[in-house]
Parts: C-alpha cells; sequence; structure tokens
C-alpha cells in the first residue's frame, strides 16, 4: 500500500467515522450493510478488497409507479434534468466522463 494510499483511505474513513453519529444502521447480511441517513437517504455499502476501485450505483425511487395524483411527470423531469442537459452543462454525459464517471 502506497503512502498515498494509506493517507486518502485514513481521510475517507475518518470523514464517515464523524459522519456516523448520524446514521442509524438497519441490516447486515454476508458483509453487505445497509444504513439510513439523517436525511432518510438509504445507503447500501459492499466492500470488494480485491477492486482498486470504487464503484457507485445510485437508484431512485421513482416514475410514473411511485408517483400520486398531482404528481405526474416528475419521473419524466427527473429524466430530463439528469440526461438531456441545460444552458450551463449541455452534453452532461460529457461532465460525467470529465469528472471520472463511468456508465
Amino acid at each position: 500500500m502506497t503512502l498515498k494510499t494509506l493517507m486518502m483511505t485514513t481521510l475517507v474513513t475518518a470523514s464517515l467515522a464523524a459522519a456516523a453519529a448520524n446514521v442509524k444502521p438497519v441490516a447486515s447480511v454476508e458483509g453487505i450493510h445497509s444504513y439510513q441517513l439523517e436525511n432518510g437517504l438509504q445507503v447500501v455499502l459492499f466492500a470488494d478488497q480485491s477492486k482498486p476501485t470504487a464503484t457507485v450505483n445510485m437508484t431512485y425511487l421513482v416514475g410514473s409507479r411511485m408517483e400520486n395524483y398531482g404528481e405526474t411527470g416528475m419521473a419524466h423531469l427527473l429524466e430530463h434534468l439528469m440526461f438531456k442537459g441545460s444552458k450551463n452543462y449541455p452534453e452532461p454525459t460529457k461532465e460525467f466522463t470529465r469528472r471520472g464517471f463511468r456508465m
């Protein structure tokens, strides 16, 4: 392990420990841990020490199935906001790539 890797691991661990005061463990099964953040966000962690990278998957519980009366169209709006771009970010996939995302 290089010094840079060790320092980054230490910093990430310290910041996670500081934030952990507001995290409520929900469940742990076979190395997969589920947490509920103070703002309601559910986080599921699965550590794979054999890989030198981190993978983030995001699941939005939205869509026409999740919409209530008077909320129709919100899922479609979210799709446009995430992938169609805007005046400031006309090509969002290029912005994702520039920041190191792979889709």
